[in-house]
């Protein structure tokens, strides 16, 4: 078992060729990464614009913001309308590394009843939020402008989540059958 109770055991099969860590509850999956990539892409754009216009707005009136720090102190002020994590963040393993706070943002946002997302790659989430750099996670704060595309990622991410939850149940059932 691998820190902060997040066991590393072997790679989840999935559809997008990502190596997904055990903290991802849901199926991975190629068109929820292109609509998480024109959500974050379009977020982005409009930040931007703003940016230019008016600095001093942009900065109160901020639609995301990346990293775990930034992502986290969203949870707790209660402004967050979606957290979206890479599936494939390194493990660590001294305390206090990514896997812990990995794990303090998801239950942090289960407790806060906060959607959450997992797509992408930590590079592929880089570079649609427009950074030189991998990130491992994001939080949107406005959807305005981009309700439809945010809408769908949360369907799609709520049929995921349910084929892998259903995928799990099979496979302990499985293990539990005795054997002939």
């Amino acid at each position: 078992e691998g820190v902060a109770g997040i066991v590393n055991s072997p790679p989840k099969p999935n559809r997008v060729g990502v190596v997904a860590r055990d903290y991802c509850d849901q199926d991975l999956d190629e068109k929820l990464n292109k609509i998480v990539d024109e959500l974050l892409s379009k977020l982005v754009v409009f930040q931007e614009r703003l940016k230019a216009r008016d600095p001093v707005k942009a900065k109160t009136k901020r639609r995301i913001s990346s990293g775990l720090r930034e992502v986290m102190r969203s949870i707790r002020i209660k402004d967050a309308k979606v957290i979206i994590v890479a599936p494939n963040i390194e493990p660590g393993p001294s305390e206090g590394s990514l896997d812990e706070k990995v794990k303090d943002i998801i239950d942090g946002a289960k407790g806060a009843g906060v959607p959450l997302v997992f797509a992408l790659s930590r590079s592929k989430l880089g570079k649609a939020l427009g950074k030189a750099m991998r990130m491992s996670a994001a939080v949107v704060h406005s959807v305005e402008g981009v309700h439809e595309t945010y809408k769908e990622m949360l369907e799609l991410t709520a049929t995921l989540r349910h084929s892998f939850q259903e995928r799990q149940r099979a496979e302990a059932r499985k293990a539990l059958a005795p054997s002939r």
